[in-house]
């Protein structure tokens, strides 16, 4: 580890402990109740980074969250800012304002302005039609989520409950640096991140969901979207000497569905979306039951067995990994004082046989310490044969559709031309001029490859918090 990475990590950590930290802030907030967690992670990979990433991680984070009610509680501010500072990989520190909202509430109504975090879903193993937040994907979970602002509206009414939302601005996903683990093997371009005819990173998006029970066993909700799409198609920036995927986030319409079925220990979930971009339309679907085992063995303890079968029509051209997978898991509740859970799961492609495992659990040691353990392998990785020749991976690459039709033909000529200028006509018959950054592109479109991009990726993670 970085020597200087390291000691920023322990300054960092001196400071946030020390007591005058929120002695600073108080006077701002002193009508409220502060509350605050302190966490350090620690990671472990199994085998060495493919690109020269360490085997070991380790970061510290800080949340702390600010609350204040007046006029009989109708009226409320929240205030929940967070910060983690990693010492392997510079674009995994970062900080957030995850939520910092003043809100209202009426007879039938509820108001809120300001940064806030919203969730929409059923299902376990991935929520389509959450969309109102983007995705803090430097976090390492898929339920990481950076504060949007947004003016967001709620009536209850007898035929439902009714949302709606202006969403401020637009959010980039994040994702890991040159130097992190979890990382496609092309590093993503952040910072050169474009966007499509219709788009900009100050469009002001809309949404609105509607959510009512139907009889005495299903819920249904229905909700639209309209924005920038919160994930980014990906394109490649054509420099063979500093590789970079550069992410393109297009204007997107959405529709979506959620239905749940309640009966006894069963649990039926769906959701579905149908969605319009510029790049192309597409549906996708999440649908899966789950039974409760409660007080197994005359204990505590409750078991619920989980099953989800995940469907992307865009198949190799999803830029996620799930376009078609079975997702199995145990959820396990102890219902002690100790708030102990487990989940265990896993994702298999039926195609490509691709499987990969994951297990979290955590604890709280007492009134202010919690411990937070998780694991992740990924088993029968898909291999791809690339090309050995300039000409072999270029045919490879054309004839798998990476490239989208996104092709800048003028750029292309001017870029031709300058790799000649700069390196001589032999660039020409050399076979294997720029040959690995092309077998890199190769492996990304590998559609047989969909989970183990992440390669030597399985590690295991455990975080220490205190929080008061």
């Amino acid at each position: 580890m970085n020597k200087q990475a390291l000691a920023r990590c322990l300054g960092f950590f001196s400071i946030v402990f020390a007591s005058h930290t929120f002695a600073l802030f108080e006077p701002l907030f002193e009508d409220g109740e502060w509350s605050a967690e302190f966490g350090a992670e620690w990671r472990y990979f199994n085998d060495p980074g493919e690109f020269g990433q360490e085997q070991h991680a380790i970061s510290l984070s800080s949340r702390a969250e600010y609350y204040h009610e007046w006029n009989d509680g109708d009226d409320w501010f929240k205030f929940a800012p967070f910060l983690r500072v990693d010492a392997a990989d510079s674009e995994r520190t970062h900080m957030d304002i995850q939520e910092g909202f003043w809100g209202h509430l009426g007879e039938n109504w509820e108001t809120k302005l300001g940064v806030t975090r919203v969730f929409w879903g059923r299902t376990e193993f991935l929520n389509l039609v959450d969309v109102i937040n983007q995705k803090d994907f430097v976090e390492g979970t898929t339920d990481a989520k950076l504060g949007q602002p947004l003016f967001h509206l709620s009536l209850v009414h007898d035929l439902g409950v009714f949302d709606f939302y202006t969403l401020i601005g637009f959010r980039e996903r994040t994702f890991a640096g040159e130097d992190g683990r979890l990382r496609t093997p092309i590093v993503v371009d952040t910072d050169a991140a474009r966007y499509g005819k219709g788009a900009s990173k100050s469009d002001i998006g809309f949404a609105a969901r509607w959510a009512q029970p139907a009889g005495d066993y299903f819920e249904i909700a229905l909700s639209v979207f309209s924005g920038v799409g919160r994930e980014p198609f990906f394109a490649f920036n054509f420099d063979f000497q500093e590789p970079r995927l550069v992410p393109v986030y297009y204007h997107q319409e959405q529709f979506g569905l959620e239905v749940e079925f309640l009966y006894e220990g069963w649990v039926g979930k769906l959701e579905a979306i149908a969605v319009e971009t510029q790049q192309l339309n597409y549906t996708a679907a999440v649908i899966g039951a789950e039974y409760t085992f409660g007080s197994v063995f005359d204990s505590a303890i409750d078991v619920t067995a989980i099953v989800e079968y995940l469907w992307d029509d865009r198949g190799e051209l999803s830029p996620g990994f799930l376009e078609q997978d079975i997702g199995i898991g145990t959820r396990i509740t102890f219902n002690d004082e100790f708030d102990s859970t487990m989940l265990i799961g896993g994702l298999i492609d039926p195609d490509t046989k691709e499987k990969i495992f994951q297990i979290e659990a955590s604890r709280r040691l007492d009134e202010s310490w919690k411990i937070k353990a998780s694991a992740a392998v990924v088993l029968e990785r898909g291999e791809v044969e690339v090309g050995q020749t300039n000409i072999e991976s270029i045919n490879n690459l054309l004839d798998s559709g990476v490239f989208g039709g996104d092709i800048d033909y003028q750029f292309m000529l001017e870029w031709a031309i300058e790799v000649l200028q700069q390196n001589g006509i032999e660039v020409l018959t050399d076979p294997q001029f720029f040959l690995e950054p092309l077998q890199l592109l190769e492996r990304l479109a590998d559609t047989d490859r969909k989970i183990s991009i992440l390669e030597s990726d399985d590690y295991i993670q455990v975080e220490l918090i205190y929080f008061f």
